[in-house]
């Protein structure tokens, strides 16, 4: 059975950083609450009364349509990314969130939002890894110029800050894409992601 495109993107953010959850995002899905917003992607946590850390992952119906409606390659191309892109956003949170109940450790949503962040550049870059070079800046001003917030004002602030320690960082990463160090990148991807938020913050500056 060929895997869909969201065990694909998941399992290709796993191989990047070494994870591995035993998550299959399929059976995290559930339906997103209709609450009136335009929110298109939300992950929902729970401690069971066990102890059990719970996670859901709710994605609009219409945004996962279009997600499985072609192959991987279209769904990471320019046109598509507007669908994609949320989803994920929600792929990087169960997957961050799993490895730090691992770890037992805790993360903020800020943490949250701004691995993902850098999440989206990850997967893009990496799927793109032959033309990058000639991609990396148009990819950049994509995912952290072009872009709609859609939250409350305390929630805004969050994206923003998020938004700026991903662009202050990918302008860290882009010494390694234009020379092709592929390695030089996985590490420092690696290490952002294993890094907390003040860590990150420093790495990004």
């Amino acid at each position: 059975m060929t895997p869909s495109n969201l065990s694909r993107l998941f399992a290709g953010l796993e191989a990047l950083y070494g994870s591995e959850s035993g998550l299959d995002p399929h059976a995290l899905l559930l339906p997103l609450p209709d609450d009136g917003s335009d929110v298109r992607e939300r992950v929902l946590v729970r401690e069971a009364d066990d102890g059990v850390l719970e996670l859901g992952l709710a994605i609009d119906d219409r945004t996962l349509a279009q997600l499985e409606a072609a192959p991987v390659d279209v769904a990471l191309s320019d046109h598509a990314l507007g669908h994609t892109l949320p989803v994920l956003e929600g792929l990087s949170h169960v997957l961050y969130i799993a490895e730090a109940a691992r770890r037992e450790r805790p993360v903020s949503g800020l943490e949250l939002e701004t691995q993902a962040e850098v999440d989206k550049l990850a997967v893009c870059l990496l799927h793109r890894w032959a033309d990058a070079r000639a991609q990396f800046e148009r990819l950049v001003h994509r995912l952290f110029y072009s872009f709609e917030l859609i939250a409350d004002a305390a929630l805004q602030e969050r994206y923003r800050t998020a938004n700026r320690v991903a662009l202050q960082f990918s302008r860290r990463l882009r010494p390694a894409v234009e020379a092709g160090r592929l390695e030089e990148l996985r590490r420092m991807l690696q290490r952002f992601w294993s890094a907390s938020m003040t860590e990150k913050t420093a790495l990004a500056a």
